[in-house]
């Protein structure tokens, strides 16, 4: 038991001398973090609801937020499309509101820039949406389990013309990954400084190798100890793409990086878009001046949002009937 210990220890401190932040989409001080306030927010207002949702595939309760279109209570005969939001590492639902994403949204809706959707954020903890090699099951849990609970609870379209994945870091990865493995599902994604790794971390180069560290610390926890290359190739935005080259043509993908991301998470991003570029596969990439987290993605946030309205607003031009049929 002792390397194992010995090995968490490693990874945990690698962690705490890179982030410097909350985490990989966080941006308060690693002292902050340990403050960060657990109490919920309000269980539902206007703009959102709070609650908890059964994953079988995690065995128990996972909390979810869910933002609502100013006419969702006051228009039951609607139904919406929906946006799957997945937040960044040591994150959770209720930073969709506390970073002021809501606010955003709110506004760009005000300014008559986007539309009416759904929006629904799951507590992802630190998972990257896997199925993890030697841990939970939380690709699972999005797809088999927070999907058709959403969609059963809350008024959507439930078709994939009316879907479409997003996230941001950790969650931007996810997003991909969700959306790239099950394009059947989704009409498109959206991803904010994806958490992409180009090739499989190798074990640090000595004590001295911190950023060694963090990564293959982080590798040994979702796809093996050692890791597996053929694990984490199953799990990499970068391979799906290439296999999945057919079926990614029918998908609307969108992703943005900061010039400056702190992470280097430009270097998988612009090898992301190269790769896609080299299959024709249609896509929308920008390499944006900004860093990495929340504020780079509220920097984003008009072409983020409208290339989710753009996507989503067809679904309504093909099936407007179904958009206002009520729910049974």
């Amino acid at each position: 038991m002792k390397p194992i210990r010995s090995l968490n220890r490693l990874w945990f401190l690698g962690w705490l001398w890179l982030l410097g932040w909350v985490g990989l989409s966080g941006t308060a001080a690693v002292g902050q973090a340990v403050q960060t306030p657990t109490e919920p927010l309000p269980g539902k207002t206007d703009a959102m609801d709070y609650g908890v949702f059964h994953s079988a595939s995690l065995g128990r309760e996972v909390p979810y937020a869910v933002s609502l279109p100013p006419s969702y209570r006051t228009s039951p005969e609607r139904r919406y499309p929906l946006v799957i939001f997945l937040h960044g590492m040591f994150n959770d639902e209720r930073d969709w509101e506390r970073r002021g994403v809501q606010a955003a949204l709110d506004a760009l809706r005000a300014r008559g820039q986007v539309g009416e959707f759904i929006v629904a954020i799951p507590r992802g903890e630190n998972s990257f949406y896997i199925n993890a090699r030697q841990g939970e099951r939380y690709e699972d849990a999005i797809v088999q389990d927070f999907l058709p609970f959403i969609e059963q609870r809350y008024r959507t379209l439930g078709t994939r013309a009316g879907r479409l994945m997003a996230g941001i870091s950790m969650g931007g990865y996810g997003a991909l990954l969700i959306a790239f493995k099950h394009p059947q599902l989704f009409a498109g994604v959206a991803a904010h400084c994806a958490a992409i790794f180009t090739e499989v971390p190798r074990p640090p180069q000595g004590a001295d190798d911190r950023i060694g560290t963090w990564r293959y610390g982080l590798a040994t926890k979702l796809y093996g100890d050692p890791p597996d290359p053929e694990f984490f190739d199953q799990h990499s935005p970068l391979t799906l793409a290439r296999r999945q080259a057919a079926a990614l043509r029918q998908l609307k993908i969108y992703f943005d990086v900061g010039s400056e991301d702190r992470y280097r998470f430009d270097v998988g991003n612009q090898r992301l878009h190269e790769t896609l570029e080299s299959l024709g596969i249609p896509h929308e990439f920008t390499l944006a001046s900004g860093g990495h987290g929340w504020a780079f993605l509220l920097a984003r946030s008009e072409a983020a949002f409208g290339f989710c309205w753009r996507t989503l607003a067809s679904s309504l031009r093909a099936e407007p009937a179904k958009a206002l049929k009520k729910k049974p």
